[in-house]
């Protein structure tokens, strides 16, 4: 089984690079760190890179990058996932300060870069713009939600976090709450990314900058069930859902087997289940909109 450490970037297509990085620059608050092979390289004000963009025909997310623990060459990576069935191709210098990549497609069609050392954080300047501690989460709609749960189970090593009902399932593979979701659909492609936020009080100052650059809310703030996260979402110019959020739960000691406690739990001790769709989704108010699904 892989072993991965957390979710370092997200890479999309789009038919206009230059309109996203701009969003992402003058609204999110990423700084361009390269434009290498065509691809624009984002960094949270943290310096570490968190999205890509590339020219494509439609805007979609292509790929998932992890980083994986130092002590398993990709070389053996890749004979890992060639004894299961699996195809993959090592790359070398994919991207500025990474040496090399292990690419091969997920159960859903999505592109996995797994690469073994973090590249340092590259200096980047401040910014007024919202400023997102990291990259989070993301999620994506699936055909057959057991077969995604199963190959990020048993080959990349993730761990479940919560289930809504039998229909949206939330994986883990460090101690925040989710790294990746799933909800089963008859389509497929990404639901929604999410940025991590420092606070409550960084999130309501996000709204206002949203509401300045032209951006509304198109749902919350609210706090999910599942993950206690403070969350909004609002849609990026090409339409793509993206959530900023505060407070997600953290599992920090596997053994123990539940979320490290808060004082908005409702089960002492918080532990992975299955929820309902009724508690989910929202503790202090409405549901999802309609259109939130689409």
């Amino acid at each position: 089984m892989i072993r991965i450490n957390r979710l370092a970037f997200a890479a999309f297509a789009s038919p206009d690079t230059e309109q996203l990085a701009d969003y992402y620059a003058q609204v999110i608050g990423l700084s361009e760190t390269s434009r290498a092979r065509g691809t624009i390289h984002l960094a949270s004000p943290l310096g570490e890179t968190c999205v890509l963009l590339s020219h494509g025909d439609a805007t979609a997310c292509q790929a998932l990058a992890f980083e994986t623990s130092a002590e398993t060459p990709l070389c053996d990576l890749a004979k890992w996932l060639d004894g299961h069935g699996i195809a993959s191709e090592l790359r070398s210098d994919p991207h500025p300060d990474i040496a090399a990549v292990l690419a091969f497609r997920d159960y859903n069609g999505t592109g996995i870069e797994l690469f073994n050392a973090a590249p340092p954080p590259a200096l980047v300047p401040p910014t007024p713009a919202i400023s997102p501690l990291k990259l989070g989460h993301a999620a994506f709609y699936v055909n057959e939600i057991h077969e995604a749960v199963n190959f990020y189970r048993n080959i990349l090593g993730f761990r479940i976090a919560d289930w809504m009902e039998d229909f949206f399932v939330f994986l883990r593979c460090g101690p925040d709450h989710h790294t990746c979701n799933f909800i089963a659909a008859p389509r497929q492609g990404m639901h929604h990314m999410a940025f991590e936020l420092r606070d409550w009080a960084h999130l309501q100052t996000a709204c206002d900058w949203l509401s300045r650059s032209g951006y509304k809310l198109t749902w919350g703030p609210g706090r999910h069930g599942i993950g206690h996260n403070i969350f909004t979402y609002h849609r990026n110019p090409q339409g793509q859902i993206v959530e900023l959020f505060t407070e997600l739960d953290t599992m920090s000691n596997e053994e123990l087997g539940y979320y490290d406690p808060r004082p908005w739990h409702r089960d002492r001790p918080q532990r992975p289940k299955v929820w309902s769709a009724k508690d989910a989704v929202n503790l202090w108010g409405d549901g999802p909109p309609p259109g939130h699904r689409d």
